[in-house]
């Protein structure tokens, strides 16, 4: 009778430790993990603002924008820096991951995602309300263009929880990384980061356009008339 007992209380242990209501209760303490489970999503993101994500499993997207906030994680009396900011659709664990570079291509830290809220804080669980998710990318290089996250890292990397993010993926100028706190979605929350956005060159504008092959016609006419003379 006890065995069956025993046995009974096991398996139920182990079905509420299966359940999907069984991590909201667990803190693993990795930065960016949701604290509201089950209620994942999926983000994907780049270096200029642009940002989409889903929930729940649905396959509904949602389009986010980020923008240039000041940074509140920085301690009082620091320089304030706008910092590329995504305003995140539930509360998660706060901290700082460090997402390193190939070696082949240097190594060392190349981007800083930090989990944080209006309070700035960069331990425990953000506030609802004001969960952000801040991106540092490194300063550009000569000749580089600049994207919004181009800022280089805060201050104070080291304060609060941090922990050290995948490697990217890929070659310079085309790479990416993902970020999986625990597990993947949508078993957890996934960041997939765009680290380099490819520059399109600007297309000229109607105007413009007509402008220019003006121009180069009565080049072309001036230099044929030059050709003539000399004849």
């Amino acid at each position: 009778m006890l065995s069956c007992l025993l046995l009974t209380a096991l398996v139920g242990c182990l079905a509420v430790a299966g359940s999907p209501n069984a991590n909201a209760f667990i803190d693993l303490n990795l930065p960016g993990w949701s604290a509201v489970l089950p209620d994942p999503f999926s983000i994907t993101f780049d270096e200029n603002g642009h940002a989409t994500y889903v929930q729940n499993g649905l396959p509904t997207v949602h389009t986010l924008t980020g923008t240039l906030e000041f940074d509140p994680t920085l301690s009082v009396g620091s320089v304030p820096v706008r910092v590329l900011t995504y305003a995140l659709p539930e509360p998660v664990v706060a901290g700082t991951v460090i997402i390193l570079e190939p070696v082949v291509d240097g190594g060392g830290t190349t981007d800083v995602l930090r989990f944080t809220d209006a309070s700035g804080k960069l331990t425990g669980v953000t506030d609802p309300a004001t969960t952000i998710m801040i991106y540092y990318s490194d300063l550009p290089e000569l000749g580089e263009v600049t994207q919004l996250a181009d800022t280089g890292f805060p201050s104070n990397l080291g304060a609060g929880t941090v922990i050290i993010g995948p490697t990217e993926i890929g070659p310079e100028g085309n790479n990416h990384f993902d970020y999986i706190p625990g597990a993947p979605y949508p078993a957890n929350n996934e960041y997939h980061g765009i680290s380099d956005v490819p520059i399109t060159p600007p297309v000229p504008e109607p105007a413009s356009l007509t402008l220019l092959l003006g121009a180069l016609a009565a080049f072309g006419l001036a230099g044929r008339r030059r050709t003539r003379e000399t004849a």
